[in-house]
């Protein structure tokens, strides 16, 4: 049986978000930012009548920056407050690839990377998006 989920580009990988995590791509492209804030916040936005932080997610996976005018994608994961992420072109829906395709580790990952899959020349990770949300908590704290 075939499964499918939704992913979102940063650089040259495609991060597959979990089950349960609602999306929205938002079209305001406002960023505001805000004097000493984390270096994985882009700043705020306002989005749905509330302020989000914008995470950085060239940043974060890539230490490196992104590009001038980033798509933001709103995310709400069911253990954690809204957040607004950074990537690039629209998210869209793919069909996972089997255990069997599963690449070796990558090096220099994250660890809140689980797998990584080749698919049609393209890198796909698996996330843990409640795993990175604590990881950036903890490290603002």
């Amino acid at each position: 049986m075939t499964q499918t989920a939704f992913c979102y580009k940063t650089g040259d990988y495609h991060i597959v978000l979990e089950a349960g995590i609602r999306s929205e791509l938002l079209t305001s492209d406002t960023i505001y930012p805000i004097p000493f804030a984390p270096e994985w916040c882009l700043g705020l936005i306002s989005a749905h009548g509330e302020l989000y932080p914008v995470l950085d997610m060239h940043g974060i996976l890539l230490n490196a920056s992104g590009p001038e005018k980033p798509r933001l994608l709103w995310l709400q994961h069911p253990e954690f407050a809204p957040v607004v992420i950074s990537c690039e072109g629209l998210p869209r829906q793919i069909e996972l690839p089997s255990a069997a395709a599963e690449q070796a580790r990558l090096p220099g990952l994250p660890g809140w990377i689980r797998q990584t899959w080749l698919q049609d020349d393209e890198l796909l990770l698996s996330a843990d998006h409640a795993r990175l949300f604590r990881t950036l908590i903890q490290q603002s704290h």
